[in-house]
């Protein structure tokens, strides 16, 4: 055995506040590096790459990704679908130049388009008219069950016309709501 003191080990925690700061090194590069304007902000955590904060929407418009294409295969049928709707596709020069950058290199003609989804707007009040439509047509399809029900189309094993069943069946019906977290 030697008489040589043995260094404590340290366990996990701080370093010591001794250490020496390293100078930033400089690179040489032909473009002007993007590092310098970076600045790591809690958007990064969420994994939703398309996300659009409600307060960037330009004023009285709508905004949505429309399939474009999957997995480099295009699905124009599903694009004209949204375009029949009064969808536009939005280009980075629209609105002032807002969106330029943001999801495409910068001054990149053409559509605004990620993973095969392109970004289309529409004013507000014809987004208003067609969740308006569409609640109207979930409220009719709920009618048509019940009166189909009521009246026996639909197959049960006893008949919902006899007298028992007319004076004790019942339909309830609810309209809950439901939360959906704001884009």
């Amino acid at each position: 055995m030697t008489d040589e003191p043995v260094a404590p080990r340290r366990g996990p925690g701080r370093p010591p506040k001794d250490i020496p700061k390293v100078e930033p090194k400089t690179w040489n590069m032909k473009a002007k590096p993007n590092w310098e304007e970076y600045g790591a902000t809690d958007d990064e955590a969420t994994p939703d790459r398309l996300r659009i904060d409600r307060s960037l929407f330009p004023e009285g418009m709508d905004l949505v990704w429309v399939t474009n294409s999957v997995f480099g295969q295009p699905m124009p049928d599903r694009r004209q679908v949204f375009e029949k709707r009064g969808w536009t596709p939005v280009h980075q020069t629209d609105f002032d130049g807002q969106f330029n950058g943001m999801f495409m290199k910068k001054d990149d003609p053409g559509e605004i388009t990620v993973d095969g989804s392109v970004l289309m707007a529409r004013p507000v009040e014809i987004s208003e008219k067609a969740r308006q439509v569409d609640r109207r047509a979930a409220l009719n399809q709920v009618r048509l069950k019940e009166q189909s029900w009521r009246a026996g189309d639909i197959g049960t094993t006893l008949d919902s016309r006899h007298e028992s069943a007319l004076t004790s069946n019942r339909i309830n019906r609810t309209i809950e709501r439901l939360d959906i977290p704001e884009k």
